[in-house]
C-alpha cells in the first residue's frame, strides 16, 4: 500500500461528510483495523487537498507511533480488501500522534467503527412550541 503523502505546509480541509460511507462498511474497518495493536487510533473523515484529494472524500486516517511502518501498512491493506464493497478505494493517511492535524481530525467526530453520521439539524428549543 501506498500511503497519502501530503507535505507539511500543504492546505488540508477536513470535516464530517455529508453522505458518509454505509454504517456497516464503516464498523467493518474499525473491527478491522481494532485487530492490528500498531493501530492507536482510526476516523474516517472527510479530506479535501488539492491535487492529492480531489474530489473531498472520506479517507482513513490511522493514528500510529510509527507511520512508516509498511506491515502494519500492509495488513490494513489485506484488511481494507477484505472490507470495503467491490469498486470501493479508501485513501489512507498514516499520521504520528503528536502531528500537528490530529486533534483537528478528533474534533471530527468519525472514529472508524462507530458508524458516526452527522447529527440532524434540529429547530431551536424556543421555536419547538
Amino acid at each position: 500500500m501506498k500511503p497519502l503523502t501530503i507535505s507539511k505546509g500543504t492546505s488540508v480541509y477536513l470535516g464530517r461528510p455529508a453522505k458518509p460511507m454505509p454504517q456497516e462498511v464503516s464498523a467493518a474497518i474499525g473491527k478491522m483495523v481494532d485487530g492490528i495493536p500498531a493501530v492507536r487510533e482510526a476516523y474516517l473523515p472527510q479530506c479535501y487537498v488539492k491535487a492529492v484529494v480531489e474530489p473531498a472524500t472520506q479517507i482513513l486516517v490511522l493514528v500510529m507511533d510509527d507511520p512508516g511502518n509498511q506491515t502494519v501498512l500492509d495488513a490494513v491493506d489485506e484488511g481494507l480488501a477484505r472490507v470495503l464493497p467491490e469498486g470501493m478505494h479508501l485513501d489512507v493517511w498514516p499520521l504520528e500522534p503528536d502531528h500537528d492535524l490530529v486533534a483537528t481530525i478528533r474534533q471530527t467526530k468519525m472514529p472508524a467503527g462507530s458508524g458516526a453520521t452527522p447529527a440532524p439539524r434540529r429547530k431551536p428549543w424556543w421555536k419547538i412550541f
